[in-house]
């Protein structure tokens, strides 16, 4: 007998065929429903904000604001939401030519017109100005100070310069921030690279990057919320979303108070409690798939439902292959966590923000076997990274039965972009 089910791969869904005797679990984010009418949802949450004055209090004429958006990388509802928080900042006096929209990339690449249009909808991009994040450019920053642990409070002029300054993201589990949504629209999101970099390896100091991933008062989680309360972050609009992409709850107000209020619910959506450790993960990278930046997630999170030398296979499409932005990842993808540090220490790696994703998938292909099966990535790169290549899941399933023995537990993890398993 066979356990059969249907698994993510970048936009299609494959066939995932396992002997009933390896089984020993199936996991997804559990689908809460979605809200039945979102418009009306939407526009209640903004006036009944949490631990904050509703925008009609918060926002006078006259004044500048600006709206901080997360970009292609984030499944954000940003062409509901955005419209409908316009129409609100209006109705408080400020007309849409005193409002400015900022896609907070932090290092990730630029937007094109194109995709910006896209993502936040027409009816935003002929209102008001969407502006990437040009994080390249050090003239687009001012120095404001830095946090007691000496991380430099860098951000974008625009944002700092405005009169009220709120965030729209979404929550789901993070690698590093616990979750994500929140203050991370301010820090990874409109600060420098160095600031992004600093804060990104806090985690190196303990060597304790696999703890962070579902626990929203760690080190860097409260960093970030430090930043963005010296950048002066006033409201946050975050969503939280099933697996269909449906709104299953949207929280505003106080960027702290709401984004914890809001994780009750994420909890109840992706994480996922597990019988046992498995020998073998076949585990979908979706929906952050778009390149390995992103996609590096999913395997760290997978670690949490995998033993120790183990095997995962791993469907991740990355049509941008590795990471168009962060080049040494690839470089240095071959090495492992103790020579990353060491080159880290030597300054030998230029790109600080890039070292903390080498050390975590250091990490990640220390602790597992990883075979990719990708589209988007060669056998090259693939091999390159330390990672063994397969051209279909059926390939794969036999390389890594043949490791780890044909008697091995088998788990499924299918949306691993936002599934956290926990061990009962």
């Amino acid at each position: 007998m066979k356990k059969i089910s249907l698994i993510k791969y970048g936009e299609k869904e494959v066939k995932v065929e396992i002997p009933e005797e390896n089984f020993i679990y199936s996991i997804a984010p559990v689908d809460l429903p979605g809200l039945k009418n979102e418009e009306k949802s939407i526009k209640e949450s903004l006036r009944n904000p949490i631990s904050s004055a509703p925008l009609s209090r918060e926002i006078k004429k006259g004044m500048k604001v600006v709206i901080l958006g997360d970009d292609i990388t984030r499944p954000t509802p940003r062409e509901k939401i955005f419209p409908i928080l316009l129409d609100e900042i209006n109705r408080a006096g400020v007309p849409d030519k005193d409002i400015t929209v900022i896609v907070a990339l932090g290092t990730h690449r630029y937007m094109s017109k194109k995709e910006i249009k896209r993502c936040f909808g027409k009816r935003v991009t002929e209102r008001v100005k969407v502006l990437n994040h040009e994080w390249k450019d050090k003239s687009n920053f001012i120095y404001i100070g830095s946090t007691r642990s000496g991380i430099p409070v860098e951000i974008n002029k625009i944002a700092y310069e405005s009169d009220y300054l709120m965030g729209v993201g979404n929550i789901a589990p993070h690698c590093l921030a616990g979750y994500s949504g929140g203050a991370k629209i301010v820090q990874p999101g409109i600060c420098s690279w160095e600031a992004t970099a600093r804060t990104h390896l806090l985690p190196a100091k303990r060597d304790n990057f696999l703890d962070f991933a579902g626990n929203p008062e760690n080190e860097v989680r409260i960093e970030m919320e430090k930043i963005a309360k010296i950048a002066g972050l006033n409201f946050i609009i975050n969503t939280v979303l099933n697996s269909k992409g449906r709104i299953v709850e949207v929280i505003c107000g106080d960027p702290v108070k709401a984004h914890r209020k809001g994780i009750e619910t994420t909890k109840k959506v992706y994480e996922r409690k597990i019988p046992e450790l498995a020998d073998i993960i076949i585990l979908s990278a979706y929906p952050v798939d778009i390149d390995y930046w992103q996609g590096m997630k999913p395997l760290l999170y997978a670690q949490h439902g995998v033993k120790e030398n183990g095997t995962i296979i791993f469907l991740a499409s990355m049509p941008e292959g590795i990471s168009s932005v962060h080049l040494e990842l690839e470089k240095y993808g071959d090495k492992s966590y103790k020579e990353i540090k060491k080159l880290i220490k030597e300054n030998k790696i230029k790109d600080l923000v890039c070292a903390h994703a080498l050390l975590q998938h250091t990490l990640v292909k220390g602790r597992t076997e990883v075979i990719c099966i990708s589209e988007g990535s060669s056998q090259e790169q693939k091999e390159k990274i330390g990672f063994k290549h397969a051209d279909s899941l059926e390939k794969a399933l036999e390389i890594a039965l043949t490791k780890q023995g044909k008697k091995a537990k088998i788990g499924v993890i299918n949306y691993g972009g936002e599934v956290l398993p926990l061990l009962k």
